[in-house]
């Protein structure tokens, strides 16, 4: 499970920063090399961030998955019990 979420993270990512560098080396053609270097050091810093920030979600999700089956099984175990203790 982890890896097919890392690997659909990696794809996204993947085709978000080559649509993106399509997209600077248009704009780089239009405009100039100064500007563009400093675009292309801002949309680093961007991507960046980006990247923690979904990384961050991820980890956060994941960890909610794995915590979901205890709970589960913690609820049915409290059934079980609420069950015995009325048939006694």
């Amino acid at each position: 499970m982890r890896r097919l979420i890392w690997v659909a993270v990696g794809a996204a990512g993947g085709i978000w920063a080559y649509r993106r560098a399509q997209g600077m080396a248009e704009q780089a053609r239009e405009q100039g090399l100064v500007l563009t270097a400093h675009q292309a050091g801002t949309s680093a810093a961007a991507a960046v961030a980006t990247a923690k920030s979904v990384a961050t979600a991820s980890v956060a999700q994941v960890r909610e998955l794995q915590a979901a089956p205890q709970q589960v099984g913690a609820a049915a175990a409290s059934v079980l019990r609420r069950r015995e203790q009325g048939e006694q």
